[in-house]
């Protein structure tokens, strides 16, 4: 442990004397912070749905609910080979015993979908068949790392016209980056439901129990950020 501990010591240390050396060689210097956001549309959506026997009091199989559960979704034009995972998101299928004399079988399975429009409208529909627990597991965006490398560029950006602002202000220039310290922080992105947590379940009662056709559903936006420590030279 002291072996650790002294060779962090001694990463720091050369760090830190490195980059005295580096503004040692620039005397006249600005430094400056860059931030970046953006929100942004989720267009991966986890749902996690539970059949249980006991719903129907054992009036209805398991498989017959899943077979309406996939009829279901096919017409809403869900590719359920694709998109349709058995188990939660380790693949797991799980049944319980109750009582001595009779098990209860509980499938869970796993839904992904695109936007919260087929969400709205997935609701409805296994509402009607009486499927009833359905929850969210997460959301997030397919194109995570693409959009974070933007932020990445569009603070630098921001670090650079700060500088050139702040430096004009005194009649000089902004040179060359000798430091540029990328603070990696993309927050946001997926949020993460614990214990699948439903969403909007009174909306979704009344979709399931109505014939109103109004079956939008809104999720709040992500938000990535992104800031950027850069030391520019001044000329």
């Amino acid at each position: 442990m002291k072996k650790i501990i002294l060779l962090a010591a001694g990463l720091i240390a050369l760090s830190t004397a490195a980059m005295a050396q580096q503004t040692e060689s620039y005397p006249s210097y600005i430094v400056v912070t860059g931030n970046a956001e953006r929100e942004i549309v989720p267009n991966e959506i986890y749902v996690k749905i539970v059949i249980d026997e006991s719903d129907s009091k054992g009036k209805i199989t398991i498989a017959e609910q899943e077979r309406k559960m996939i009829a279901e979704l096919k017409k809403l034009g869900i590719d359920v080979d694709k998109d349709l995972q058995v188990g939660d998101m380790s693949g797991d299928m799980r049944s319980y015993v109750f009582r001595r004399d009779r098990v209860e079988t509980q499938k869970s399975y796993i839904l992904k979908l695109g936007d919260a429009d087929t969400l709205a409208k997935v609701f409805k529909s296994l509402g009607n068949i009486d499927i009833s627990q359905m929850g969210l597991v997460k959301v997030t965006r397919n194109d995570l790392d693409k959009i974070k490398m933007e932020l990445r560029v569009e603070a630098m950006r921001n670090a650079q016209e700060t500088a050139r602002t702040l430096a004009e202000a005194i009649g000089q220039s902004v040179g060359k980056a000798f430091v540029i310290m990328d603070n990696n922080y993309s927050g946001g992105g997926t949020i993460y439901y614990d214990n699948a947590a439903p969403v909007a379940r009174a909306k979704m009662a009344v979709m399931a129990e109505s014939a109103v056709e109004d079956t939008s559903l809104q999720f709040q936006n992500l938000k990535l950020e992104h800031s950027v420590n850069v030391r520019f030279v001044l000329e």
